[in-house]
């Protein structure tokens, strides 16, 4: 090969090399905007949850609560709130929370496009970013047996990537407590255990299973959190005991996920 050849083919190579640079810098960019998106989305949820705190004569929706009447006020406060989220977007059906993590986000319900909110905002617009949902299967009306949560694993700690922690027992001791909120009630769980499935493995029946939606499928989803969560918790479910279950992407193994099951912890009336 002449001389001259080679320096065209290095030209060409070192073209190529700075064009792929460039793409690569442009997408990276392009996904940093998306983000960024995504975030101004929630921080005016945020903004408007605070708004209606103000207009509530300044009660906090938050903190200590040293008596039953301050937390029906608190209850009150968090339903005028969450009306007004609805009016904005109908979408909104409840409310997600896991005190000391970053998980304190609206909950949106599309059982008509199960999958709308992964790839959007709560404005609605286009995100990668998007938003935790629930599954299109389940229902909250009629309640499901066992109600299934999606969110995103972000790379900065956003959206559900904080449940991966509870393959630590360490941290389900210090975090077992998730309260979800719909527009009119106040629920907490206890989680019972977490695991891990490759998406592979999550046929009709691990869905069927999943769903509980009879006393068999849930006796079946016990047996299978006895066997494959990261840790025994000492927390057991009965049927007809109502479940909650958080699912992310998981990246220890290709295309991976990662489960929270967690059961609800009845209140009196006067905390409602």
């Amino acid at each position: 090969m002449s001389r001259k050849i080679m320096q065209h083919v290095f030209t060409l190579i070192v073209l190529l090399s700075l064009g792929s640079a460039v793409f690569l810098g442009y997408k990276l960019v392009q996904k940093e905007r998306d983000y960024q998106k995504g975030q101004e989305s929630l921080e005016r949820v945020y903004q408007v949850m605070e708004e209606v705190r103000v207009q509530q004569d300044g009660s906090s929706p938050s903190g200590s609560l040293s008596s039953p009447e301050e937390e029906v006020k608190v209850r009150e406060l968090r339903r005028e709130q969450y009306a007004v989220l609805n009016q904005e977007n109908p979408d909104m059906q409840g409310w997600i929370y896991i005190k000391g993590t970053k998980i304190d986000y609206p909950v949106m319900y599309t059982p008509q496009e199960p999958e709308y909110y992964i790839n959007h905002n709560f404005d609605k617009e286009k995100s990668s970013y998007g938003m935790i949902f629930i599954d299109g299967d389940c229902q909250l009306e009629e309640r499901s047996q066992n109600l299934l949560l999606y969110g995103h694993h972000m790379r900065n700690g956003d959206m559900f990537a904080a449940i991966e922690n509870y393959k630590r027992k360490d941290f389900w001791q210090k975090h077992q407590i998730i309260e979800f909120d719909t527009l009119t009630e106040k629920e907490t769980y206890q989680v019972i255990g977490a695991f891990k499935q490759s998406a592979a493995n999550m046929d009709e029946s691990f869905k069927r299973m999943l769903l509980a939606r009879n006393e068999e499928s849930y006796g079946m989803l016990m047996d299978y959190l006895k066997a494959n969560c990261f840790y025994d918790t000492g927390v057991q479910a009965a049927w007809p005991e109502r479940l909650i279950t958080l699912a992310t992407c998981e990246y220890t193994q290709q295309d991976g996920r990662f489960f929270v099951v967690a059961k609800l912890i009845p209140m009196s009336k006067e905390t409602q």
